[in-house]
């Protein structure tokens, strides 16, 4: 007897059970593309790509607390396979009563390790120390536009300062939710001396150096005299630095620099707290267990609904075994469809949330993307879920 072509379920409450299965699988895959995108955000903060190294203080509790000696970028520059040294300083700070990180740096090295496209006004240079450039993200948010004067209250220091805007950039890097600023107005910022710097970014050719190499490179240089005149500049980055403030060279304690490729460098600080991209999926994956309490009644209430069409079936000779092995492929089915309109619905509502400003994480957008195993690991989940709740239902010998 075959029972998957006799109609015993009623299609009303197959359309109920659904939508719950539906709810379900809405709310995991809400909950872990946050998580993940938060995850993958914050790792990619200071740069995409193996071939970002980034330079930082082991001291700093955070990325953006640390302080490097700015030596450190005349001892790497000439380094074969060195393409370009950014030193930057992250200074978080308010703008219009809102929350922003704002990013001193020399637009020339920057635009070497980022491609920025000025969609208004004219781009950043080293001297315009009263100008600022936004990207597009930040702009949006902070309601500014080209020409606008805007106030920039340090949070780290009682520093402040009066910028214009100068232009606004469109980039896909994390830099679109910022502010950029000449490397000195970032140092004053952030309460820094002009030898100081938050972290330093190093483009480089993965086929001829790499982070141990240039590590290596500085514990080989460190200087532990007093500080002296700098040499004459022989790299870009030096001639910028030097364009405006002569510096001194300093003392460097190797102890303290931590030298790693970048999406390695943020994922240490998430260490730091346990947290890796295996323990949010699987505190995605609890708060699926927890949401299908809800499914577990419904699958439950759905069988006792149709106990009499299923006594029927059992009075002209169909098995338990075989009912549950029917009521198994079809709830089955139905998890498929339940998956692909939660994870449609719930990409649309991230899409929706993400243009209107509330995914954000550290004044920063979190990025939405498919991810093919939070699909798979749905679909399994209530799958299991559903064998579980058919194998354990009582039906009438």
């Amino acid at each position: 007897m075959s029972l998957i072509k006799f109609k015993y379920l009623r299609k009303q409450r197959i359309a109920i059970l659904i939508l719950i299965l539906t709810l379900t699988s809405m709310l995991f895959s809400i909950t872990a593309y946050s998580f993940l995108g938060f995850y993958n955000g914050f790792t990619s903060y200071v740069g995409e790509g193996k071939g970002v190294i980034a330079i930082y203080s082991k001291a700093g509790s955070t990325p953006f607390t640390g302080i490097v000696p700015i030596t450190a970028v005349n001892k790497i520059a000439s380094v074969k396979g060195v393409i370009a040294t950014s030193p930057e300083v992250i200074a978080p700070s308010m703008i219009n009563g809102q929350s922003v990180f704002v990013r001193g740096v020399l637009p020339q090295e920057l635009a070497q390790l980022n491609q920025i496209t000025i969609t208004q006004g004219s781009s950043l240079n080293l001297n315009n120390t009263d100008s600022a450039i936004i990207g597009q993200g930040a702009a949006q948010r902070l309601n500014l536009k080209t020409g606008d004067n805007i106030l920039v209250i340090s949070v780290l220091s009682q520093k402040y300062v009066q910028l214009q805007i100068k232009g606004i950039f469109q980039t896909s890097s994390s830099l679109n939710d910022e502010v950029l600023v000449p490397l000195y107005v970032g140092q004053w910022l952030r309460g820094l001396t002009y030898n100081e710097v938050t972290l330093i970014r190093v483009k480089i050719d993965p086929a001829q150096t790499n982070a141990n190499q240039l590590y290596q490179v500085i514990a080989n240089h460190t200087q532990t005299a007093k500080p002296s005149p700098s040499p004459t500049p022989t790299s870009e980055a030096q001639k910028e630095l030097q364009a405006l403030i002569p510096l001194t060279s300093s003392g460097i304690n190797i102890q303290n620099i931590g030298v790693e490729e970048s999406q390695q460098f943020m994922s240490s600080y998430l260490d730091r707290y346990g947290i890796s991209q295996d323990t949010l999926i699987i505190l995605s994956i609890i708060v699926l267990v927890f949401a299908s309490g809800t499914a577990t009644c419904a699958m439950a209430l759905f069988i006792r609904q149709h106990s009499s069409d299923i006594d029927i079936l059992r009075s002209i000779g169909a098995s338990t075994k075989k009912i549950k092995i029917d009521l198994s492929l079809k709830m089955l089915v139905w998890a498929l469809i339940a998956t692909t309109i939660g994870t449609v619905i719930s990409a649309l509502l991230l899409i929706i949330f993400q243009k209107i400003g509330y995914l954000q994480v550290l004044s920063h957008t979190i990025t939405f993307q498919l991810d093919p195993l939070i699909i798979v690991a749905n679909i399994i989940l209530l799958s299991l879920l559903i064998m579980i709740n058919v194998a354990r239902a009582e039906l009438k010998q």
